[in-house]
């Protein structure tokens, strides 16, 4: 493989792999799966992990991708047509990434600097938090590119330390083992990072996702405008992000929930980092019992953002129920007039089904929604138009009315 990343290396060299009659449409627009049931030669021929080049009935070049036999998506495409994987192509890819985010936050070196097929490489994901990076790799092609994507970001980025965070359910199904460690320097004791005006410590190497939820730190802004003098519940707070934005914009008082003790530790210590520990009261409960043993019409807003109910289609019917009743029962401890932030981060669950399981829990509830705002992902994890995939992020800011 590694002799396909050469400069030298030709389009006419890489081995051809044709899609059935008709299935280039969505390649066309841009989008970076081939699923094997489109693919028309013989698909157990490929090296797995292996370039190959895709196209089209006709023999039109759709674009050079690596290959896995073993999966359901069977070529991720990386390179569009005329374009060849390179050390200058993926170098290229990594300084375009980085240029947007530097623009996205100019007084900031926290956010997620490479966002997997939107910012051209499917499989790879890099976050920066100062002069740490911590990288997650989910697909077979692109562990084979592993040691020259730890090769570029030192070249590009002089880090004291690299972080991978190979340890996502999703390199099972990529034949892929489960595994974690500083691969490059030495992490400092203590990472302190500032999100706007917040401070957050974070684990790069055992703490949640990569250490914090970055996707969520626009959306958390939304709540300077209905804060003040609020009493806040903060459901699956993990470190406090969305608590301590509602206690730094005026909430009065904030209860922070999360069956993690190590969780509720880190917002601690964040509250206290942050001066805001006295409004600040922290609970180690499942939500579920805690709604059930909460008053009704308790408190002023609720933000609820929990982790993914449904890893794959299978679950989705239980995931449906179970964010359902999660609603339900926030809405029933909110007050008339009061504010429900509900998101969810899971996949499978598409802005349509999410909105209709808000219908279902005010239904439920006997309330009525108002919908202020729907809100996404934060701009450094950019949604590919042509792949609504790299959209996960629903965020609902709700009103919430008798009916």
């Amino acid at each position: 493989m590694r002799e396909f990343l050469s400069d030298k290396a030709n389009l006419e060299d890489y081995p051809v792999l044709r899609l059935q009659k008709g299935r280039e449409r969505r390649l066309l627009y841009g989008y970076r799966w081939v699923f094997s049931n489109e693919v028309l030669d013989p698909i157990g021929e490929f090296e797995p992990g292996s370039w190959v080049k895709v196209v089209s009935h006709k023999g039109d070049h759709l674009g050079i991708g690596y290959v896995n036999p073993h999966s359901l998506i069977a070529v991720r495409i990386v390179c569009p047509p005329g374009k060849k994987p390179s050390r200058l192509y993926f170098r290229r890819l990594l300084e375009q990434a980085s240029e947007m985010r530097k623009k996205l936050y100019t007084e900031s070196t926290c956010y997620r600097l490479f966002y997997s097929e939107s910012d051209g490489l499917p499989g790879l994901i890099v976050d920066r938090y100062g002069d740490v990076l911590v990288y997650q790799i989910t697909t077979l092609g692109a562990s084979k590119l592993e040691d020259l994507i730890r090769e570029l970001l030192i070249e590009l980025f002089s880090p004291v330390a690299i972080v991978a965070r190979n340890d996502t359910s999703a390199r099972i199904i990529e034949g892929l083992p489960l595994e974690k460690a500083v691969v490059w320097g030495e992490l400092p004791e203590e990472l302190w990072v500032k999100i706007d005006e917040l401070f957050f410590l974070v684990d790069p190497l055992n703490g949640q996702k990569t250490g914090h939820y970055l996707d969520q730190r626009e959306n958390r802004k939304v709540l300077r405008k209905f804060s003040y003098g609020s009493r806040m519940l903060d459901l699956f707070c993990y470190d406090g992000g969305w608590g301590l934005s509602g206690a730094l914009y005026g909430a009065k008082e904030i209860v922070f929930v999360d069956q993690s003790d190590t969780a509720l530790d880190r917002a601690k210590i964040n509250a206290i980092r942050n001066g805001l520990l006295p409004r600040c009261t922290f609970v180690e409960s499942d939500v579920f019992e805690f709604l059930k043993a909460s008053e009704r019409k308790e408190f002023d807003i609720i933000v609820s953002d929990p982790p993914a109910f449904v890893k794959n289609k299978r679950a989705l019917p239980q995931a449906i129920k179970g964010y359902t009743d999660l609603n339900r029962r926030a809405l029933l401890a909110i007050r008339d007039g009061g504010i429900l932030v509900s998101c969810s981060c899971s996949h499978h669950v598409s802005i349509e089904l999410f909105e209709e399981i808000l219908r279902k829990a005010a239904l439920a509830s006997g309330k009525k929604l108002l919908v202020l705002e729907t809100r996404s992902q934060s701009p450094d994890h950019p949604i590919l138009i042509a792949m609504p995939e790299t959209r996960y992020l629903k965020c609902y800011v709700t009103k919430v009315l008798p009916k």
